[in-house]
């Protein structure tokens, strides 16, 4: 079993400790492990991550990994999710040489097409008997003025990051609500559902973001009365792969601006959505059902 809630034990200075008379004295101390909130621990749930081949995905699933979870990688290549878990189990190896690295599954899926959604939740409730957490981290982010945008374009934003979100959590719903799971789901918006930012002109873009925080609250009044919770998380601006792709074609002027309209100064690094995400899928946020969290420096408080 994946113990997380006992990291290796640390070495703390206490005065009453033996002392060696060397020449070069040394102090002896008890040892102590460190300790957090068993509530978030996610030690026998599973845990799926759609778009977590890579970016934020990735992080999120291995944040649950590393709290204790087995997970299923979501994304349109089989190549590049067993990539993905391979890198995760490395990292939960690192932080845990003396514990076995939860169960971690790979499953190709174009969460856009129906067909597709359905067959691959199928094969992992085969795989794992159960879900209990469901985070939607796949989706597209486009800069373009309206007036120019053209509508494949837009179509294929609004498949990507609404249906693709809708056709997972609807699975899930169902799956939740038969077997009488009071499970967590968790879709990825973005701080571009509350405002426009700005310089940059994605109308699409933001009005995707927008309509998946909706869809957490309404499926949130819809599943709470019976134990699923819903909530959506907003980042702000991070420093994915994604991003650095746009950086390269637009410049630092461009993340100059942005940092200049962000209270705390910088862009987020991805792990540092780590913690967030264990709270929201964990029971530590038992009560957390029907909102928007926010994780941007500060960029919408002004």
């Amino acid at each position: 079993m994946f113990l997380p809630r006992t990291p290796r034990p640390l070495l703390t200075s206490l005065s009453w400790a033996p002392r060696l008379k060397a020449p070069c004295d040394m102090s002896l101390s008890p040892r102590r492990t460190l300790k957090t909130l068993p509530l978030f621990s996610l030690e026998d749930k599973t845990c799926i991550v759609t778009g977590s081949a890579r970016g934020l995905g990735k992080e999120f699933l291995t944040a649950f990994a590393l709290s204790g979870a087995k997970g299923a990688c979501i994304d349109l290549s089989m190549k590049d999710c067993e990539s993905s878990i391979a890198s995760i189990a490395s990292q939960v190896r690192d932080a845990y040489p003396n514990d076995p690295v939860p169960e971690l599954r790979a499953y190709e899926c174009n969460a856009t097409i129906e067909s597709d959604v359905k067959t691959t939740w199928a094969k992992i409730v085969e795989d794992f008997g159960k879900v209990d957490v469901l985070v939607t981290a796949a989706g597209i982010v486009d800069n373009v003025e309206a007036e120019n945008y053209e509508y494949a374009r837009w179509r294929k934003m609004l498949d990507i990051n609404i249906d693709g979100s809708w056709l997972f959590a609807r699975e899930a719903g169902k799956h939740m609500l038969q077997h009488n799971i009071h499970g967590s789901i968790i879709l990825i918006a973005s701080m571009s559902a509350t405002i426009c930012v700005r310089p940059q002109k994605q109308a699409a873009y933001n009005t995707s973001k927008g309509a998946v925080q909706m869809l957490s609250k309404s499926l949130a009044t819809e599943w709470g009365p019976r134990g699923i919770r819903v909530n959506s998380l907003s980042p702000g601006y991070m420093k994915t792969d994604l991003i650095k792709g746009l950086l390269e074609n637009e410049g630092k002027e461009l993340v100059n601006n942005w940092e200049k309209d962000i209270p705390m100064g910088r862009m987020a690094e991805p792990h540092e959505l780590r913690g967030t995400i264990v709270w929201m899928a964990s029971d530590a946020s038992s009560y957390l059902n029907g909102s928007d969290v926010i994780v941007d420096g500060g960029y919408t408080a002004w």
